[in-house]
């Protein structure tokens, strides 16, 4: 059974996670739209999706950006306006490049 949370309640978890606050971004292309949770000095402006790298982004003057990402959400994992804990091509949400622990499930659900 699929499991769902508010992104309210993410946003919270990835805050306590890296314990700073952050931002909540949607940025789309012409392939798709993600939702990035990121610090509020980070500057992205676009990003493409490459089959070796994963996720690349970009800043206003076009450099890669090199710091990780707290959270990145693909669109696949946004059903209805919740967050799906795992999407329906099997991506997982991950904070910090880790996946989910039992907790996090359990605080998001609960």
């Amino acid at each position: 059974m699929e499991e769902y949370t508010s992104l309210s309640t993410l946003k919270t978890l990835v805050e306590k996670k890296i314990k700073r606050k952050v931002l909540v971004k949607v940025m789309w292309n012409e392939t798709e739209k993600i939702t990035l949770f990121i610090t509020p000095n980070m500057k992205i402006n676009s990003f493409i999706f490459d089959q070796k790298d994963g996720y690349l982004f970009y800043d206003n003057e076009g450099k890669l950006v090199e710091k990780t990402i707290p959270c990145i959400l693909p669109e696949e994992n946004l059903v209805d306006g919740k967050v799906a804990l795992e999407g329906s091509k099997g991506g997982k949400i991950r904070i910090n490049g880790e996946h989910l622990s039992n907790e996090d499930i359990a605080f998001l659900t609960s």
